[in-house]
This record gives structure tokens, C-alpha cells and sequence, in this order.
């Protein structure tokens, strides 16, 4: 079966660079919703924005640990 990718890897290897960047413009979604917030990176920062706007906070934490650790 071949994908959606597939195909377009294809069409890469046979199309010019306008007609691939014509391809990948028309995936690319112009509004998307996640773009127009605000993101703050400090967290003190949001959490005034939060109670001056009457806003709930979304916490996202990334934490980069090998597997075999075994810290809490």
C-alpha cells in the first residue's frame, strides 16, 4: 500500500524545486489555533498573565532522561 508520504517522496525525485515547494505550501495549514497563544517560557510569567486574565495555565515539562535512570 503506499501512502500519502510515499507518494510525495516520489513526486519529489521528479518534480522541480517550484513544483515541490508548490506541494509542500499547500499541506502547510495557515491558521492553526496553537499558533495565536500567547506561549510564555518563564513560568512566573504565566502564572500573573493567568490571574490577571481569570485564565486556567497549561503546564507542558519536558524533562530529557536516559531510560536506565533511576531517579524519581
Amino acid at each position: 500500500m503506499i501512502t500519502l508520504a510515499a507518494l510525495l517522496a516520489l513526486a519529489a525525485l521528479q518534480a522541480p524545486d517550484d513544483t515541490l515547494q508548490q506541494q509542500i505550501d499547500a499541506l502547510k495549514v495557515e491558521k492553526v489555533a496553537w499558533r495565536r497563544i500567547p506561549w510564555r517560557t518563564c513560568l512566573l510569567d504565566g502564572l500573573k498573565a493567568s490571574r490577571e486574565e481569570k485564565k486556567p495555565v497549561i503546564l507542558w515539562v519536558f524533562i530529557d532522561r536516559p531510560i536506565d535512570d533511576e531517579r524519581c
